[in-house]
């Protein structure tokens, strides 16, 4: 794609190709169009499929421009390709399916990005676009494409928001990881330092159709929570008139004190840094049951407990909605 068909793209699309093409070369529109990603990714299956039918039935398959000639008994040098030529078949096949991977990344990327309007002025560093990119080609699997094309989205608008060694760990992610780590994100709370959930044995697990203590030992095995099982969070000693903050989802629940209140510490289990940093691809559900059983173990006499919605957060201030009062029992 040429300097002069950027014209009337978005800011953050400008610097989806300038990525892109740092990272791999060339860009064509297609790489934009998550409906052209599909597509090749249908005919590239559909073609494979049909060719080593073919092969099986009739002897011999060849694709070209789209579309699949049969070769006579006289076009086929063998019964068996050469050992060079099953080298080049296979060569071919895995080009063709890295680069549809890619493709469909940056297509969920730039669907990403469709709505923004400014990013910042630094870049991705070359390092992570290249590392990026050796993974991204390898990642076939729909759903973790999602992810990926969300990371890639994510480091454009926020340079800095995904390391390299969270790359890492999800590059070893697999499906059922993923959707487990989704599971567990609708339970987690964090400070804007620490991300953790209370212990699981007290809710989480009482919930049917939750995350269970097998799955809970997968993530930590992937390395998205920790390997130690419970740590002390906690509220330092504060005075009147001071409110502590938790964020919660698309939520903050404020904990306002009338009176001092003493240190309280409760046990929860931590994410680590790659699984803190996954936390801003996914938009949890937001269980109001859960919301009050996290006041019922923070709250302390003198204390209320509200919760807000965000109408926005630009990272340094945070403007929220109306409060709304929890009407919790006191616990001592």
């Amino acid at each position: 794609m040429e300097v002069k068909d950027l014209a009337g793209i978005s800011e953050p699309l400008k610097r989806l190709i300038e990525v892109i093409a740092e990272g791999i070369g060339a860009v064509s529109r297609p790489y934009l169009i998550k409906k052209n990603a599909e597509a090749k990714a249908y005919e590239i299956r559909v073609i494979s499929e049909a060719m080593a039918e073919n092969r099986k039935l009739l002897g011999g398959a060849d694709y070209e421009d789209g579309k699949i000639k049969m070769l006579a008994s006289s076009e086929t040098p063998s019964q068996i390709l050469s050992l060079p030529e099953r080298v080049t078949s296979r060569s071919e096949y895995q080009e063709l399916r890295k680069q549809q991977n890619i493709e469909s990344i940056c297509a969920n990327a730039a669907e990403e990005l469709a709505n923004k309007s400014e990013i910042p002025e630094n870049k991705p560093e070359p390092e992570w676009i290249n590392h990026f990119f050796d993974i991204a080609e390898k990642i076939s699997t729909e759903d973790l494409q999602y992810w990926w094309g969300k990371i890639l989205a994510g480091e454009i608008t926020e340079p800095g928001s995904f390391s390299l060694r969270t790359l890492e760990t999800v590059k070893n992610l697999s499906r059922q990881e993923a959707e487990n780590f989704v599971k567990l994100v609708q339970y987690v709370l964090n400070n804007r330092k620490i991300a953790f959930y209370l212990d699981p044995q007290e809710y989480i697990f009482k919930k049917n159709n939750t995350i269970t203590f097998p799955e809970i030992l997968s993530l930590r095995e992937a390395g998205l929570i920790t390997d130690s099982d419970f740590i002390n969070f906690s509220f330092e000693a504060s005075i009147s008139g001071t409110t502590s903050r938790l964020f919660y989802s698309s939520l903050v629940l404020l904990f306002e004190r009338e009176k001092d209140t003493p240190k309280i510490e409760n046990k929860v289990g931590l994410l680590t840094k790659a699984g803190t940093e996954l936390l801003k691809l996914i938009s949890g559900s937001t269980d109001m049951e859960y919301i009050k059983f996290v006041a019922q173990k923070l709250k302390r006499d003198g204390m209320k407990v509200a919760w807000a919605p965000i109408a926005k957060d630009d990272g340094e201030l945070i403007y929220i909605g109306d409060k709304t009062y929890l009407d919790t029992e006191e616990s001592a």
